[in-house]
């Protein structure tokens, strides 16, 4: 494969982590590949503006409102064969459109971070329409058909628990690499805990709890939480945040003015990897991304309500790898804060040291590596094994 000029990522706006991993391997890639041109496409808010803006409505509400609804459709999704006609329709979101970027901008290689255009991707490769190679970056730690498609030359993945997904579904093991889940540099950085606590206004000698409620504010009952541990008998700090959630954030800073703890609320923050850095637990969902920076900050997890899906498949390779602890309910929440923060913390310990087995710090670095060296074309006995275990319906 020639050397990198032109890199095109296709990506999407739900929640952040797509978006996020998006930009790191562009940082990356730009590190290691000086006057390289790198562009980022929302793809569905590029090829259908109100499909997108009502999809990514309907999937804000439903995993805030009904996520067993939301867990429904994800499995629901997962059992779609590729002659389905709701796949076919997928595969043809922004056919046209894409075929015509790619003849005017002639990447030398397509990276997909998340499952829709990576299915255009392979429909146009299949159809003969390009010879442009296309990768994907699986930004969560579980398996979705809705990844795999019979075209796509390379998997990026973030464990080698998918990559034995993918395996049994169909892909062949040299077109997987194993690099992680891309993320900014900052998130792997050393931290001098003290100092950055200073530097925040922290107290330095009792524990700190960072509590976070995704992008968008959608950590269901966070409010309730967080009135408990304002007024917990056990002595923390807590770092709130809220997301884009200005109603959550004002309840929030309503509830903290009654604290009896320390506490600070913010809303959306850039500055993620500080509150992290100065953390010793963090409470939330199990989002690829931010359980990605958790582990590369060797930050213990409580994940709470993980979403039925993705999010439930994260949690349960998580709590395998010893590095979080799972709340089905608010009650079970208080009961591991008070059992985590016990006097000498010696589990918290044992969890901080598990997340040096399982993270890995160069995942961007190594995916816009290995772009150079994606190996194409994909074999007709690769696609007819993909295809044949995707009619199976296997998820």
């Amino acid at each position: 494969m020639p050397k990198l000029d032109r890199v095109l990522i296709l990506s999407a706006s739900y929640g952040e982590g797509h978006q996020q991993a998006a930009l790191a391997v562009q940082d990356a890639l730009i590190a290691q590949y000086p006057g390289i041109d790198v562009k980022i496409i929302d793809y569905l808010h590029t090829v259908h503006p109100m499909l997108n803006s009502f999809a990514r409505y309907c999937y804000l509400k439903s995993v805030r409102f009904a996520p067993a609804l939301y867990g429904l459709f994800y499995k629901g999704t997962s059992r779609i064969t590729p002659q389905s006609l709701l796949q076919r329709r997928l595969n043809h979101l922004g056919f046209e459109d894409l075929a015509e970027y790619l003849e005017a901008y002639r990447p030398t290689i397509v990276l997909s971070t998340f499952p829709t255009p990576a299915g255009v991707m392979s429909l146009l490769r299949q159809r003969g329409l390009t010879d442009i190679p296309g990768a994907t970056v699986i930004t969560d730690h579980a398996i979705h058909s809705q990844w795999i498609h019979p075209f796509t030359d390379h998997y990026f993945v973030g464990s080698d628990h998918v990559r034995k997904g993918l395996m049994l579904r169909g892909v062949s093991e040299k077109r997987i690499t194993v690099t992680g889940i891309p993320i900014r540099p900052v998130f792997f950085q050393e931290v001098n805990k003290s100092a950055l606590r200073a530097k925040l206004g922290l107290e330095d000698n009792i524990p700190t709890l960072l509590v976070m409620g995704g992008a968008y504010g959608v950590l269901g009952d966070i409010a309730q939480i967080c009135e408990e541990l304002f007024c917990s008998p056990r002595r923390i700090q807590v770092l709130v945040v809220c997301g884009r959630n200005r109603r959550m954030r004002a309840q929030v800073e309503q509830l903290a003015q009654d604290a009896t703890n320390p506490v600070w609320v913010y809303g959306f923050s850039r500055e993620v990897h500080e509150l992290m850095g100065v953390s010793d637990l963090v409470i939330t969902k199990a989002g690829g991304l931010t359980i990605s920076e958790a582990l590369a900050m060797e930050l213990p997890m409580l994940l709470y309500r993980p979403i039925p899906g993705q999010e439930t498949q994260n949690a349960s390779f998580l709590v395998k790898s010893r590095v979080a602890v799972l709340a089905r309910n608010r009650k079970e929440v208080i009961a591991h804060v008070e059992r985590l923060f016990r006097d000498d913390q010696s589990r918290l310990r044992r969890m901080r040291e598990s997340t040096r087995l399982i993270r890995k710090l160069a995942a961007a670095d190594d995916i816009a590596a290995g772009l150079a060296n994606v190996e194409t074309p994909v074999s007709v006995q690769e696609q007819l094994a993909v295809s044949e275990h995707l009619y199976a319906g296997q998820s």
